[in-house]
């Protein structure tokens, strides 16, 4: 079976109001829809701009993709909720979830009556990951990290993606920096730093209207297969796969 995952950068809403960055993301609710068709199972909203809306937009969004059968996290109803694993469960196999942003917004991080985020300075951050591995046969961590249009990782990257490996994590996957950094097999884990855009309107360069799309087969001990293959849009934003795969 098929797990499809990837982080949605912003809310998809009609509510809250804008919070005044020149770059304040939205999208159109009937969207929704079209990503569940598209296949998405999860998706990550800890990311710098689910709250470009005001809490109120990204709340909404975790509603609406709930309503078309797509799962979220990083994001949850108060701080115990947004530490929790997202598992999806098929085969006998249960695969868990979490994810965490390294660039903020601060003010939306999750407390004990709110709403948020879970930032990746958590001091209890390798406690999150290690009680969540122990729940599951294999852990997925996302972090939104790094820094834009870098090709290779930094040290932050290194020492978070590491961490969580260290702590149970069995693949990593990193966003942020709208280009494809490199992949790394690290100790049992996996980590690709950043696959870069998979739909995103960034046409000044080649490196931004392109990604990575990592493939992972998996049992309950390990990782059996890796692989990557380019994902290309096209001048509508369009994102066509490459027929040839890479080994990683």
């Amino acid at each position: 079976f098929y797990i499809l995952f990837a982080n949605l950068e912003g809310p998809l809403s009609d509510v809250g109001k804008k919070v005044g960055s020149i770059y304040s993301f939205r999208m159109l609710p009937e969207f929704a829809p079209a990503l569940a068709q598209a296949g998405f199972d999860i998706l990550s909203l800890a990311n710098n701009h689910i709250g470009d809306w005001t809490r109120e937009a990204m709340d909404d969004t975790v509603r609406r993709l709930n309503l078309v059968g797509i799962r979220t996290v990083g994001v949850g109803e108060n701080k115990i909720d947004a530490t929790q694993p997202r598992i999806i469960e098929k085969n006998n196999l249960k695969i868990g979830f979490l994810a965490f942003s390294d660039v903020g917004p601060d003010w939306l991080s999750a407390s004990e009556q709110e709403s948020g985020i879970i930032p990746a300075s958590a001091d209890n951050l390798p406690e999150i990951i290690s009680l969540a591995s122990k729940e599951v046969d294999q852990l997925v961590v996302s972090f939104h990290f790094g820094e834009e249009y870098q090709k290779q990782s930094n040290a932050r990257q290194q020492y978070l993606a590491h961490l969580a490996v260290d702590n149970g994590a069995r693949i990593v996957v990193g966003h942020h920096p709208h280009v494809a950094e490199e992949i790394e097999r690290y100790g049992n884990g996996l980590i690709a730093y950043s696959l870069g855009n998979f739909i995103f309107d960034q046409a000044f360069s080649p490196e931004t209207m392109q990604g990575l799309v990592l493939e992972v087969k998996l049992d309950k001990k390990a990782i059996l297969e890796a692989r990557t293959r380019v994902s290309r849009q096209d001048a509508s934003f369009r994102p066509t796969l490459s027929l040839e795969s890479l080994d990683v």
